[in-house]
């Protein structure tokens, strides 16, 4: 029974945290540190001394992998360091399998917000030439991409922590 309750409350925890990254995200496009560091202590301590847990090892593989998979995403500039870190740490509480899922569903419902915003601006004509241009540019092996301009949609920054969250 108390195990189980200790589940409850690490699960209650990382869905706390993911509610407070969301609220951040969304309104200032930050994710604090300390709201990462949370979850990484729970979800390693968790996983660690509990029964219930799924260990040091797989917590930390969980971790490692979370912020692999946000790296590129970091790297090329269309999400923060925040997103990398919160799925670090998501990874952390849920575990080396169930990070891929979290991960994967996050950039599912991010693609549909990011496109459902797009054409909601009026802006996904000026999208699809920009990647017809970069296919193109793929078959006569030549780097082609063209970044938007500034005031298209596709240059703004949405928060990724409400995909994460949901």
């Amino acid at each position: 029974v108390f195990s189980i309750e200790l589940m409850l409350i690490i699960y209650s925890i990382l869905i706390v945290c993911l509610l407070i990254a969301s609220i951040y995200d969304a309104t200032t496009k930050r994710i604090p540190n300390w709201l990462s560091l949370l979850l990484i202590i729970s979800g390693l301590s968790w996983n660690y001394f509990s029964a219930q847990g799924l260990g040091l090892k797989d917590s930390s593989l969980g971790l490692v992998i979370g912020l692999l998979l946000m790296l590129p995403g970091y790297i090329f500039a269309s999400m923060g360091a925040g997103d990398a870190k919160l799925m670090a740490a998501i990874g952390s509480v849920v575990g080396f399998k169930q990070v891929l899922d979290v991960a994967l569903y996050s950039y599912i419902v991010m693609l549909v917000i990011a496109v459902s915003f797009v054409i909601i601006k009026g802006d996904f004509p000026k999208l699809l030439l920009r990647y017809k241009i970069l296919v193109y540019g793929l078959f006569a092996r030549t780097l082609a991409y063209q970044k938007p301009d500034e005031s298209d949609a596709a240059s703004y920054r949405l928060p990724l922590a409400p995909a994460m969250a949901i």
